[in-house]
């Protein structure tokens, strides 16, 4: 039976960090550290007056801001933002951008995945990538209420124009939030013809505390906590002593997801209504 010690949990506050010329760089998901071979996750702090400039080459980056500097920026594609918590860019390969820390410090969750096979990509025509905020994304609800979650990147939420969010299955990715008493289904993901291997997936949290179960073990999380699911290995996130925010990384978005528990309210999720008292509209999956 799988256990807690088949997952990978880093603390990404005590985690060895690399001097750079942005500040500091930790990698906290990695091939070496978690055995992830399509994924790579950085947390990476941004010292006050400095500027952290991604270049995504052949790869999909996604960046993504856990606190905010007080008076920093984000510039992506010519156009320049404010910085703010849950705001960041999609990457695609060959494009750029650039964060700037002024007033403080600013605290960025960075991941890089290579660009995937045709067959994983679906005849979506891939790119370009995109600045985000928590204004733009749409958010989703389960039935129970007791989760909610704004999608950064992935390729089947629709915009309110009936856009893709993204067009590319490199990596499906976004920040969750728990209410007192949320938890995920007991659940699994598999591979699939296009992606044999499975996903790379983690959890990476912010504020809060987490209890993450793998069979009859499980081990509380604390916030800046990191753990990986190697593809196949069961598993089920509650909050716990309160609510819970934590972000969420699939790469590739190729994959199939068993349900071992019967939940059957975690498994739809619902746009939130346009204005007040207007239906739901249930998120397909497929």
């Amino acid at each position: 039976m799988p256990t807690i010690d088949d997952v990978s949990i880093i603390n990404s506050n005590t985690a060895e960090a690399e001097t750079v010329d942005s500040g500091l760089a930790r990698v906290i998901c990695s091939d070496d550290l978690c055995g992830s071979k399509t994924l790579t996750v950085y947390r990476r702090t941004v010292s006050d007056g400095r500027t952290f400039a991604p270049e995504a080459g052949g790869d999909y980056h996604l960046v993504y801001t856990m606190a905010a500097s007080a008076d920093g920026s984000i510039t992506y594609n010519g156009e320049s933002h404010a910085s703010e918590d849950g705001a960041g860019v999609l990457l695609a390969p060959g494009e750029s951008a650039a964060f700037e820390a002024a007033g403080s410090d600013l605290e960025l969750l960075h991941m890089v995945t290579p660009k995937p096979p045709a067959a994983i990509e679906e005849g979506m025509p891939g790119g370009p990538g995109y600045y985000f905020n928590r204004e733009t994304l749409r958010p989703l609800s389960d039935a129970s209420g007791g989760r909610v979650r704004r999608f950064c990147a992935e390729s089947t939420v629709k915009l309110l124009d009936g856009s893709r969010l993204t067009s590319t299955n490199a990596i499906q990715a976004g920040e969750m939030h728990y209410r007192e008493g949320g938890s995920s289904p007991y659940h699994q993901h598999v591979g699939t013809d296009a992606n044999p291997d499975g996903p790379a997936h983690c959890y990476m949290t912010f504020k809060g505390r987490g209890l993450v179960e793998v069979g009859e073990t499980s081990q509380e999380l604390e916030p800046g906590t990191l753990v990986f699911f190697p593809s196949g290995v069961p598993h089920r996130l509650h909050a716990h002593g309160g609510s819970l925010d934590y972000f969420e990384i699939q790469a590739w978005r190729s994959f199939k997801t068993n349900i071992f528990s019967e939940e059957e309210l975690g498994l739809r999720w619902y746009y939130d209504p346009e204005t007040p008292g207007a239906e739901r509209v249930e998120w397909d999956q497929s």
